[in-house]
């Protein structure tokens, strides 16, 4: 079939569901994972009698928005339980959307430990009642066996921290390596003002920043996210960190390094992870910004206190084809104006007790509301009004974000 040899490489390496669809929803083509998780015979199918909700997104999608993520927790109509993070990514050919590629990733990873842990509570809260019972006179036969018992049940609990504290330590020291990676705040230089945030999921995270001298006054400034999270992800970040501080001396062009970093990952990520990323060149002495995004959120752009923009990226996520295109935007940036970046999990970050995910609109209001602080407070004041959102929700994927503020030069010297 055509979809199949157009996407093989995602098809063969990729962990995740992947489903081809047309515009209107029917499944064009699948993968293994698909066929397995879901069902052999989806080929044909409209999209909602497989996974419902998936309609109302495709819907809402538009020619000028990339990527798409949203949260499948119910199931399929058959009555599977699915837990999914559900991305829809436009395939554009010409002047339009032809086709959908669908990535369901499963986020029920921990499901199995949490059940053995709920089972082992289970047992034990079994046992102390028994003893109980014990303790009041009420001894029978069954002294010896639940004796037995207690001894299997220490020595399985024993394995288990035994296996805890062996992972800790490797995701300690991986957390070690990530923290040297990820660069200090730059001082002041010129005109330019800059803040990071960033808070992995868990000991490691997939998101990365960076900030280049680029010379001439240029600055480079990358924020990028690894698909799903962990050490493996963390790992690949690292490897997208000495690539890109290969390319990005070399080019004052966003989609050049973009697309460079692309050729490489399609060859060198072979696990079916892929990267987006926005990447935008400063060039405060000629007051412009040239950016390219590559499947990432859209950033948000502040013209001094007035108008407030999303920044389009419209460029494929890199590592699975050879020949994505990327494209350079370029608009001035006066006094005043400021730049945020932010990777997915900020979005999509997910209120149970709302039943529904932050999303941009509520970010636009965030950054509306603070952009007049300065730019570390003003990123601090975001990441509350995400953590009040959620109330005690938990986060399914990193948060980072970088911001950028153009200041009038201190003219006293």
């Amino acid at each position: 079939m055509k979809e199949r040899k157009k996407f093989e490489t995602l098809f063969k390496y990729a962990s995740d569901v992947v489903i081809i669809m047309s515009r209107d929803g029917e499944v064009l083509d699948a993968n293994e994972k698909a066929r397995i998780a879901l069902g052999t015979s989806i080929v044909g199918k409209k999209i909602d009698r497989i996974l419902e909700g998936v309609t109302a997104h495709i819907t809402s999608l538009d020619n000028s928005q990339v990527v798409q993520s949203f949260y499948i927790h119910n199931g399929t109509r058959s009555g599977k339980q699915l837990h999914f993070k559900v991305t829809l990514v436009p395939l554009f050919s010409g002047s339009g959307v032809k086709q959908l590629m669908l990535v369901a990733e499963d986020v029920k990873e921990i499901e199995p430990y949490r059940e053995e842990v709920e089972r082992l509570r289970e047992q034990l809260k079994t046992f102390r009642e028994e003893r109980r019972m014990e303790s009041r006179g009420k001894k029978g036969s069954g002294s010896s066996s639940l004796a037995a018992a207690l001894k299997k049940l220490e020595e399985a609990n024993q394995k288990l921290g035994d296996m805890y504290r062996k992972l800790n330590s490797e995701l300690e020291l991986a957390a070690t390596l990530q923290k040297s990676l990820v660069p200090k705040p730059p001082e002041e230089q010129g005109n330019l003002q800059f803040a990071f945030h960033y808070e992995p999921m868990g000991y490691v995270g997939g998101d990365y920043y960076d900030v280049l001298d680029l010379g001439n006054g240029k600055k480079g400034v990358i924020l990028a996210d690894v698909s799903g999270h962990g050490v493996s992800s963390a790992f690949i970040a690292a490897m997208f960190k000495i690539s890109f501080k290969n390319y990005a001396p070399v080019s004052n062009s966003p989609a050049s390094v973009l697309g460079k970093l692309n050729r490489e990952y399609c060859n060198v990520i072979q696990t079916g992870d892929y990267v987006t990323a926005f990447y935008t060149v400063f060039d405060a002495e000629n007051r412009k910004i040239v950016y390219s995004g590559a499947g990432h959120p859209k950033p948000l752009y502040s013209h001094g206190s007035n108008n407030i923009e999303l920044l389009s990226s419209e460029g494929f996520f890199i590592g699975m084809f050879e020949e994505a295109d990327y494209t350079d935007s370029m608009i001035q940036f006066e006094e005043g104006d400021r730049f945020l970046a932010y990777t997915d999990g900020i979005v999509e970050a997910y209120s149970e007790q709302k039943g529904e995910q932050f999303g941009e609109k509520r970010l636009l209001e965030s950054f509306n509301r603070h952009k007049c602080l300065p730019l570390e407070q003003m990123l601090r004041q975001i990441i509350r009004d995400v953590k009040k959102f959620m109330h005690k929700s938990s986060f399914y994927d990193d948060l980072a974000m970088v911001a950028v503020e153009y200041k009038a030069q201190d003219k006293k010297r």
